[in-house]
């Protein structure tokens, strides 16, 4: 230990050192919103390293995602020390279970280098069954039936017992899609002979292995002496049994979590599981952490009087010792433009008088269709903002195909990723040839891959000219020799190798044009951050293996690196921030369920009527509003400082104006936390924000929006000239493409990345 045995019990409070120091037996963390939740666990797990009696490696903590459990483990290894907290099997639900899935993948009939689908795999595979089996996308649409899908599997529903469960199959009637079942079927058939599992299957067949084969269950289960699960409320079912029978031995287990934030049940979710812990172990107990240190007693008093009017949840009285605090604004529109306006306009007012930056500025929405117009009100202003997980990096094409040729070249099984790659770069393999393949593959029981040496005279039998039965073979004989390199090659110099051979590299080298290069170097991005995780595992095993005595040092294979990849969590993936956007002193908007976890001083909440927030989907029971009433509880425990809530008294919807009431939400919380009445006279309100100052940009001055703004003719631009643009304000002209209506500029913008613009919409004035 780097510290004494009593270091790091100093400055908890009596709840947190209570459920610190109880290590022995069922524990549940109740912990209330910014109460200092991580703090509990990392000191917990130090508590059980020096008075519990187990090895660091005897230690389960399991989070949701990946940068939770780094976080907890860094802070761990600063209590007791980088080697011992480098044994503590900490990670995700999906990361800690694929270790065990791929031990004994044998059993559950996989390859142990089973290829993990995310969602965009998935979803293309459903979208094949749909078409296989000859069904109407518009009926049987992909998202929908992969949703349906993910909620059996995370209900423990086989093909099996989804057709025999009439609940279900009553529910696909009256859905109109009476062959969600056969969908389902062929969706698992697909995966299993592409040795793929799909996020789902993670933990359907740790359950599988868990029930079905008793002497692996009792192997794993041995392992651990301590459990500790962070944010219990967001469990779903396949979860909630794989903990039981893991903790079955010694129920030495701890959950924490908060019921009151218990958001997503559209993803599997049981609240019911944290609210009957205590019924599953009697003998636990509860430890409430009730102290919230991030907000003000306004903001904290004001979420308790919004959550008391549920009924399913575990008592708690969340309290501040901090200052008493603005109390809530509300904005009153006539429509969603004015609101996003007025939204702004209050933004502009609290930078004036606080000197706030940018970045100290939420705007969260129920919805993600709620963004536009609060967007174009802060283009008008211009003001700085990002949209939160709205691109992700390894969603961009480029990046999704070679990722694709990785995942192939670690097993050749995989169809999807073979049905991705085999004609990119264009190899003259079309969609045609490709499904005639695929038929012969299905006829003769193996994969695409496979397929590719079958006798010419079987391929042909299906269709297959004698050109692409060639080209077939090309693509086999260049993926070959990578594959037998998987296990011994490091994954950077594989993917080097992977994008030259392939001739992926050379294709988006020749494309010169602004949108290619952009293109290739986010690939070359994908290297760089494949060298930095070679180097990083390297020394870390390094360490490792002179500490057990071990002379060699293992390779970080390519297999390696996908599984670290394919194992953050979509929201994590979301979070991968665009590299334009270096500078982070932005607004930020954001869904409130992508806010969950996060914190801001000044948070505005958009869109409190009446069937947008509570959802109108989520308006059919006591149940749903509950959930709806927890997500509004969330969204205002992100604020540090201040909350201002809005709503709009009519909204477009479908083209047509739809007039709802103010949310019920809103009445829910006690009037004495307001600083306005609810309805405050709108016109009064406009001119209040009207007389109101605009802030003085923090960063490089920005051209204002002007209503005498001119164009200059597109003829008298030049490049390295100045322009404006009524919208992104002052800028460099880069590089021209194109002729006549087709001419394109890029303009390296001052307050922002460079853009490429149509000129003939573009409207560039060539600055005095």
């Amino acid at each position: 230990m780097n510290n004494s045995d009593t270091d790091y019990i100093k400055g908890l409070n009596s709840a947190q050192e209570a459920a610190v120091t109880n290590i022995e037996g069922p524990s549940l963390i109740v912990a209330g919103a910014g109460s200092g939740k991580t703090r509990v666990l990392t000191c917990r797990v130090a508590h059980i390293l020096q008075h519990g009696e187990c090895t660091p490696g005897q230690i389960l903590a399991l989070t949701f995602t990946k940068k939770a459990a780094t976080e907890m483990k860094e802070r761990i290894a600063g209590l007791v020390g980088e080697a011992r907290a480098r044994w503590i099997f900490m990670g995700t639900f999906h990361s800690i279970f694929i270790r065990f899935l791929r031990q004994y993948a044998s059993l559950l009939g996989y390859p142990e280098q089973f290829t993990i689908y995310d969602q965009t795999d998935s979803r293309s595979i459903v979208k094949q069954c749909i078409k296989e089996l000859q069904l109407d996308e518009k009926v049987y649409k992909p998202n929908v039936i992969q949703n349906v899908i993910s909620r059996a599997k995370n209900d423990l529903v086989t093909v099996g017992g989804y057709r025999a469960s009439a609940e279900r199959m009553q529910a696909d009637m009256m859905a109109r899609r009476p062959r969600t079942a056969d969908v389902y079927a062929l969706y698992q058939q697909k995966c299993r002979e592409s040795g793929a599992m799909d996020f789902d299957d993670i933990l359907f067949n740790m359950n599988v292995l868990l029930r079905d084969f008793p002497d692996a269950c009792s192997e794993i289960a041995a392992r651990f002496h301590y459990i500790m699960v962070d944010e219990y409320q967001d469990t779903n079912y396949a979860q909630y049994i794989i903990l039981r029978k893991l903790a079955a031995p010694h129920r030495n287990i701890c959950v924490v979590g908060d019921d009151s934030q218990s958001i997503y049940s559209f993803r599997g979710a049981r609240i019911e599981n944290i609210l009957r812990f205590q019924k599953d172990y009697p003998e636990s107990g509860i430890y409430r952490l009730e102290q919230n240190y991030r907000s003000t007693q306004t903001i904290v008093n004001a979420a308790n009087s919004l959550i008391s009017h549920n009924e399913g949840r575990i008592k708690k009285e969340c309290y501040s010792k901090a200052e008493t605090g603005d109390k809530i604004n509300i904005i009153k529109a006539f429509t969603e433009a004015e609101e996003a306006y007025l939204i702004v306009a209050s933004i502009c007012d609290r930078i004036n008088l606080s000197k706030a930056q940018y970045d100290s500025f939420a705007v969260l929405y129920r919805t993600n269709a709620q963004s536009r117009a609060i967007e174009e009100a802060l283009r008008k202003r211009n003001l700085p903002y990002r949209i939160y997980g709205s691109h992700s990096f390894y969603d961009r094409a480029e990046i999704k195909d070679m990722l694709a040729y990785f995942k192939l070249i670690v097993n050749p099984l995989d169809n999807e990723s073979f049905r991705r790659v085999v004609n990119v770069p264009a190899r003259g393999i079309g969609g045609t040839s490709i499904e005639r393949l695929a038929s012969v593959a299905s006829q003769c029981g193996c994969t695409l891959f496979q397929a590719c040496s079958l006798p010419a005279e079987t391929l042909a039998a299906v269709g297959l000219k004698d050109a692409a039965v060639r080209k077939f073979r090309a693509f086999r004989d260049t993926i070959t020799p990578l594959t037998v390199k998987v296990s011994s090659s490091d994954c950077y110099d594989l993917a080097v190798e992977a994008g030259n051979v392939t001739g992926y590299l050379t294709a988006l080298k020749a494309d010169n044009t602004p949108e290619g290069m952009a293109r290739f170097e986010n690939v070359e991005e994908l290297f760089n951050s494949m060298k930095e995780y070679s180097e990083e595992e390297t020394e870390l095993r390094r360490e490792l293996a002179e500490e057990d005595d071990l002379q060699t040092v293992s390779t970080v294979t390519m297999s390696d690196y996908l599984e670290n990849i394919y194992l953050l969590s979509e929201a994590e993936k979301d979070d991968t921030q665009d590299p334009d956007l270096e500078d982070s002193n932005k607004i930020t908007l954001m869904t409130v369920h992508a806010s969950k976890g996060l914190e801001f001083p000044y948070v505005y909440i958009a869109g409190m009527e009446e069937n947008l927030f509570p959802s109108e989907s989520m308006n059919g029971s006591p149940q749903e509003i509950e959930e709806e009433r927890r997500l509004f509880y969330v969204a205002v425990t992100r604020a540090m400082k201040a909350v201002t809530v809005s709503y709009s008294q009519n909204r477009r919807k479908w083209g047509s104006e739809e007039s709802n009431p103010p949310s019920r939400f809103l009445r829910e919380i006690d009037s004495k936390y307001y600083s306005n009445p609810l309805f405050t006279p709108r016109t009064e309100f406009v001119s209040q924000m009207e007389s109101r100052p605009l802030p003085k940009p923090s960063a490089r001055p920005v051209a204002g929006p002007r209503t005498d703004f001119k164009p200059s003719p597109i003829s008298e631009l030049r490049v390295g000239q100045r322009v404006e643009h009524d919208r992104f304000g002052f800028g460099t002209i880069v590089s021209f493409d194109g002729h006549g209506p087709d001419m394109k500029a890029v303009v390296n913008f001052d307050n922002s990345a460079p853009k490429t613009l149509l000129l003939k919409f573009a409207k560039l004035r060539i600055a005095d």
